[in-house]
């Protein structure tokens, strides 16, 4: 069952996008390209928490996920490069499986939520590095503490 998916919030970014840079015309190739990653980068904050805490599912790409680990690549990247955009229960394990459905799929919005109190992060409009995870990072730990001692 996908949790999120990138083609979901597609839309919304695009829109985004082009107010942000005042284009009317069809987009390039390259710019739906980066829409995509816009798209897709609130899901990738989120799954490169999975994959540096080691709770990617069996199915996860090994391979990409050791990208991730490296820096090479930012969990947006990951998503479209190796999830064809789609984040599924199988990209995690199952021993978190119900901290994300509680944390990121609650009609509560905990996930939104946290990402909400960042003040440089702007959903649909960032392309995250390091800074944004390393903002992110705690807040996510800490409704996974929350969560697990629940």
């Amino acid at each position: 069952m996908a949790i999120d998916r990138f083609d979901w919030h597609y839309d919304s970014a695009a829109k985004a996008y082009r107010e942000r840079n005042n284009i009317t015309a069809e987009l390039t190739e390259e710019q739906a390209d980066e829409v995509c990653l816009y798209a897709a980068d609130h899901i990738g904050l989120f799954l490169r928490w999975v994959i540096e805490n080691n709770f990617e599912g069996e199915e996860s790409d090994p391979e990409g996920c050791e990208r991730v680990r490296a820096g090479e690549i930012n969990g947006a990247q990951y998503l479209m490069e190796y999830c064809d955009g789609k984040f599924w229960d199988v990209d995690i394990s199952d021993e978190i499986r119900a901290f994300v459905e509680w944390y990121y799929e609650s009609d509560d919005n905990l996930y939104f939520k946290d990402l909400g109190k960042l003040s440089d992060y702007k959903i649909y409009e960032t392309i995250s590095r390091d800074a944004e995870f390393n903002a992110i990072k705690p807040l996510i730990d800490r409704a996974y503490k929350e969560y697990i001692n629940k």
